[in-house]
Parts: C-alpha cells; structure tokens; sequence
C-alpha cells in the first residue's frame, strides 16, 4: 500500500509541475490552438499539447518507482511493464503529431490496431480465457480479439467525449477508480500501482483543463489515456468469460462508450461515414438544450459517478448483479431521450425509420426501373409484365385499369388485364387474387375528363405493418405509363377489323392524351 499511495502522491506532484511547464513554454513558443469550427467550443487560441505534461508526469513516475531496487524487483515484470510503456508511447507519439499535424482518421485507427496487438502479445490482456468449441481450445484468439477491440474502443471513445473542459479527463478519472479497485482485488501490484499513477497524473491536470481551461490535452493525452486505460481494466481477468466480468469493465467506461456507441449509430443510420465529424455528441446535445459548459460537465460527471458506484457495487458480489444491470438501462434509456436525436425517433434506436427509408430508397429505384421499362412496350402484356418485375418487389399485387366503354371490346385484345367486377381491367401476380383489396393508390395518367383513364396500384395483403409511400410514384412514372398504354391502345386500333368503325371511334376515345 505504501507503494501505490506514494505513486500516487509523486504522479500527482509531477503532473501539476509538468503541466504548468508545457503551459507556459506553448504560450512563450505560440503553440496555441484556435477554434477551428463549431465543433469547438473555446473563443481564444489556447494550448492544446497538454497530453505531453500527462505522459511526461506518467512515465516519469513509473521510472522512478522501477528504479527503486526495493519495489522494482518485487512487483514488477519487465517484459509486460516494457511492452506496456512502449505501447502507450507510440500512441503519444501519434497523438503528439496530431496536434501538430493531421492524420486521417483510418491511419490512426491502423496504427491503434499495431500497437493494441503489440501490447497484447507483450502481456497485456486476456491470455488465460477458457473457452473451446467444439473441443477445440479457442480462448487464445478469442481473447486476443477482445483484448484489440476493446482498447481500441476505449481509446476512441475519450478521444471523441473530449469536447467540453475537463470532461474527458474527469471521467477518465472517476473511472480510474474501479480499475485500481478491480487489481486490488485480483492482487494485481503491477496494475494497481500504474492505475494509481495515471490517477494522480489525471487528477494533477484537472485544474488545468477545468472551465475556464487554459490548456487542452489534445489528441495526444485523450488517446493515451484510453489506451492505458483500456489496457490496465482487462489485465488479470481470466478464466472463462461471466457477465459480471464483461459488466463491471462496459459499466465503469459507460459514459465513454455510451457516446461512441451513439455517434457509431446516427453516423450509420445517416449514412455517413463512421469517422464523420459532427457536433452532436452527449455534450454537444447538453449544450443546445441550454446547459453552460460548466453545468454539463458535472452533470456528465454525476454520470460517470453513476456507472463508477454500478461497477463498484458488481466488484463486491454477484446478488446485485440482476438491479443494477437493471438500473443502469434503466437509466441508458431514460438519459438518451431527453438528448433528442432525431436521427433515433421512431423506436428501437431509429432502428424503424432507417428500413422505412431504406424501404423507401429500394421502392424509388423499382418505380425508375419501370419507368424505363415502359418506355419500351407496346403492348398490354408488355406493361403488365415490366409492372409485375418492378412493382412486385415493393409489395404491390396488381394494377386496375378503369378505361371508358371498354367494355363493347373483346376482352381478349387486353390481355392479360381482365375484367373485374367493378367494371374495371385488373392484372393481379398475387396468389390471393380472390383476397380483397386491402390497400389501393390511384394514378390520374391525364388531365380530369370523362373519358380519362386512371390506373390504380393495390395490395390483397399487408406483407408489412406499412404500406408503400404514395410518392415513390412519380411524375415520370405516371407519364410513361400513360404514354405506354397510349401505344397500347393504338396497336389494338391497328388491329380492329377494317370496317368496324365503330369499335375504331371507341377504341381511340379510350385512349388517354399524349404525354
């Protein structure tokens, strides 16, 4: 104990010297940041290296106490605490260049990926994970898998909920907490004293980032801090996989996790690429409702102090396993909506509005295709043929016809349409075809007349809860079907008997005007 409370003390000594050094050398140099877009919240040029007084201040007391023959040669493994620092330097680094620089979003996540698996096969993680299938031992690769998603999750997730001041780095240290918690209970030294380290570190640069920040940690402390949190949280679990050991790491960097999971899904259901940049974040959301900075950055810290007891409570016994996972979606659920995310109206997470549009998007290019088909035809059973094809598919049954007096023609000349008891010319692909109608749109092909012709798409069947959108059928559609039956019409004209006038002055009054 002696050792972890002086860890902390000495993290805790050097963070708020380091800190106040890389401050003022950036000021005196002119590294200072700029707001460069909405997304960014502060008005004046500020510091925005502060991540390098965070990793200096970590691997400075690490050093130290390894230095230490006492402590160094009882607690510490060289090859795991080796593979640990340089992990998390190469990530600083990369960090480090994007604030100075720029690299693109799919470049890090590569270079996360390389130093996740180098961290994994320098001991980090989970490697003693009892699971097989089909008695073949597959808890290697398994944990291995874990091991480089859930880092590279945890490292991503601090890096996008650092929007506001010191929310990120409060978070990160409330959920601190728990991973010290977690190796003292597994009489994990290594892990306890790093965590307890990287806690004095966090709780040093508080001050400084705290609303009115006068520096920001940048990419380069929000990527090391979740990349050595991630990694400090799974060391030492083994074993096969419970729900409590999944429970307590998800709920301890729930609010972390909760945002990414959140920007991951509207991005998708927007159709935007996942590492789009937006400005509608949990704190971003805060704000717009009316929230000051400072306000909903405590509100978010009540939050994290909220997962933080959860987990807290899941590390003492499984009997609270069942109300707090419980509570804590009772929460989730109770806490998004108030945030009103429009991309996630509709129930299940938007889940519904997105196959409605997706619905919508594959009815439109159906109606296209049709439209070009009918471009072609000649003959009702041509048109009846591409509707069938293209129309199908959106869950429509058939086509009705209502043509003026058809009815002194022989049926036959409009096959395959029939005639119907309504007096109409209906063409039906359903396997109901005897089924009522359950559902119809009209389709004026021309202007209001007596003798005008009207088409009228149904459904015998609900195949779904919804029936397709009226305006998927367009303008151009209507009017190349008009025009198509126009051709129709006249190729029956063509073939009247000669001498039957009669039936010729007929057919042509049926016909709907020129598109």
């Amino acid at each position: 104990m002696i050792l972890f409370i002086w860890s902390f003390i000495v993290s805790l000594a050097m963070s708020i010297v380091m800190t106040f050094w890389v401050q003022t050398t950036a000021v005196a140099s002119g590294l200072l940041a700029p707001p460069g877009s909405d997304r960014h919240l502060h008005t004046k040029p500020l510091p925005r290296i502060g991540g390098v007084g965070i990793y200096l201040s970590f691997l400075i007391t690490v050093v130290a106490f390894c230095a230490i023959p006492k402590w160094g040669k009882q607690i510490f493994a060289p090859h795991t605490l080796i593979g640990f620092l340089i992990g998390t330097c190469a990530i600083f680094l990369m960090g480090a260049y994007d604030d100075l620089k720029s690299i693109r979003p799919n470049s890090k996540l590569i270079f996360e990926l390389f130093a996740s698996t180098f961290l994994y096969f320098s001991g980090f993680g989970i490697h003693d994970m009892d699971l097989s299938m089909g008695g073949h031992a597959i808890g290697k690769p398994v944990g291995f898998a874990l091991t480089v998603l859930w880092i590279l999750l945890i490292t991503n997730a601090f890096n996008l909920i650092d929007g506001l001041d010191g929310l990120a780095v409060g978070s990160a240290l409330l959920s601190a907490i728990v991973v010290i918690a977690t190796s003292l209970v597994r009489h994990n030294d290594l892990v306890t004293m790093l965590s307890c380290a990287l806690f004095g570190t966090l709780l040093g640069f508080v001050p400084f980032n705290f609303h009115p920040a006068s520096i920001f940690m940048g990419d380069s402390g929000s990527l090391f801090i979740g990349f050595a949190l991630g990694a400090l949280s799974l060391n030492g679990w083994s074993g096969k996989p419970t729900v409590m050991g999944v429970a307590v790491p998800i709920l301890c960097f729930g609010l972390p996790i909760g945002d990414v999971t959140l920007a991951v899904a509207r991005r998708f259901l927007k159709g935007q690429p996942l590492f789009w940049p937006d400005a509608d974040h949990i704190h971003h959301k805060l704000l717009k409702r009316g929230f000051s900075q400072q306000h909903a950055v405590l509100l978010l810290y009540g939050v994290t102090a909220a997962f933080v007891l959860a987990s807290t409570l899941l590390i003492r016994g499984e009997k609270m396993l069942v109300p707090v996972l419980a509570a804590a979606g009772l929460g989730v659920c109770l806490g998004v909506r108030p945030l009103r995310y429009q991309g996630f109206s509709g129930g299940c997470l938007g889940l519904r509005a997105y196959l409605r549009r997706r619905q919508m998007a594959r009815a439109e290019q159906c109606i296209r295709q049709a439209s070009q088909s009918l471009e072609r035809c000649a003959d009702f059973r041509s048109i009846c043929q591409v509707l069938k094809e293209n129309l199908q598919p959106i869950g429509i049954d058939g086509i009705r016809l209502k043509v003026p007096s058809y009815g002194t023609l022989p049926p036959s000349w409009f096959r395959p349409l029939r005639p119907d008891f309504e007096g109409r010319l209906l063409f039906s692909w359903s396997r109901r075809r005897n089924s009522p109608i359950v559902w119809q749109h009209s389709l004026q092909l021309r202007s209001a007349r007596d003798n005008c012709t009207e088409a009228s798409v149904f459904r015998v069947k609900p195949a779904s809860r919804s029936h397709p959108d009226a305006e998927v059928f367009s303008d151009h559609f209507r009017m190349t079907l008009s025009t198509a039956i126009e051709r129709a019409a006249k190729h029956i004209e063509i073939v009247l008997p000669a001498g039957n006038d009669a039936a010729r002055t007929l057919a042509a009054n049926s016909l709907p005007d020129s598109a």
